[in-house]
């Protein structure tokens, strides 16, 4: 699975934090945690109701004026029990972010900062709503939110991220078929180099063909490689106009190689002799250098965008 890039989703949650805050004031203040029944079974109720809709939910809790939690931790179906090491009711939060900015917040809700969740280990935010209970005490009642699936909810992201992991199969397998070509391409290199310095058979020929095996090889393992890298090992951004930017590159750039290496292999067949080949490959060097030049305009069009 690929490594989350918390990176990239502070980055998002920059982009779109007006947003986001308005999103999860909404959610908390539809709540009316005054009239709310703070029983576990209700909670954990509310909690499923409101997963339904927000797949990104995580917990839900009540903590009173001086911090301590009140209730029991009502958590999503997707919180497995063993991730919330933490007792629940009775503990002291009274240190954490979301309740002191609470308390200095004069607005009925607060929305936080991205921060490491104890309970989850993930990029959270928690919205806070201040409210007085049936007692006459100021309580607060606290939703954390999961980050990654935020951002993926506001992108309509969720059914791709389904699939992703059967991409990142084929991509693998696809990568990995790459760089063991590569390698036979490098190990027949090897063995022509070791046949024409130690049988001194025909040199000129044999020497080209290693040069066009390893170069071959060369081109062919940093494409599989970069479809590792950027398909399977890091994650990438599909919304961003730099992942189409960065496969247009990677697709011109393998195109212009594999030209550029055939034309190659025909002037070198010219070279020793057959010269029918010279004219083919002098168009396709102009071939490759066209399909660069269009390359450089691209990337240079479309910088500005990046």
């Amino acid at each position: 699975m690929t490594p989350r890039n918390y990176l990239y989703l502070l980055e998002k949650y920059d982009e779109y934090q007006a947003q986001i805050t308005r999103l999860l004031e909404s959610i908390v203040t539809s709540l009316a945690p005054a009239k709310m029944d703070t029983s576990h079974e209700h909670l954990n109720t509310v909690v499923k109701r409101l997963h339904e809709s927000y797949p990104f939910m995580e917990l839900l809790y009540c903590i009173n004026d001086k911090g301590v939690q009140i209730t029991e931790s009502a958590a999503s179906p997707t919180v497995p029990d063993p991730k919330r090491r933490e007792p629940g009711l009775g503990s002291d939060r009274s240190n954490r972010v979301y309740y002191t900015r609470a308390r200095e917040n004069t607005a009925a809700a607060t929305v936080t900062q991205p921060y490491l969740s104890s309970a989850t280990h993930q990029l959270a935010i928690s919205a806070v709503q201040r409210f007085t209970d049936n007692k006459g005490e100021t309580c607060y009642l606290v939703i954390n939110f999961n980050l990654e699936k935020l951002i993926t909810f506001l992108n309509g992201d969720s059914l791709r991220r389904i699939v992703h992991p059967f991409f990142q199969v084929v991509y693998g397998i696809i990568g990995v078929m790459l760089v063991i070509v590569s390698s036979l391409l490098l190990y027949s290199a090897g063995t022509s180099l070791f046949d024409m310095v130690y049988e001194h058979t025909n040199t000129a020929t044999q020497a080209f063909q290693s040069v066009i095996l390893v170069t071959l090889g060369l081109a062919i393992f940093d494409l599989g490689k970069t479809i590792l890298e950027e398909e399977v090992l890091l994650h990438k951004d599909i919304h961003h106009t730099g992942s189409t930017r960065r496969t247009i590159s990677r697709f011109m750039s393998a195109i212009v190689i594999a030209v550029s290496i055939e034309s190659l292999l025909l002037m070198f067949k010219s070279l020793l002799g057959d010269a029918t080949h010279l004219n083919s490959a002098v168009f396709m060097l102009v071939a490759a250098v066209a399909l660069l030049v269009g390359l450089g305009a691209y990337l240079k069009l479309t910088k500005d965008q990046e």
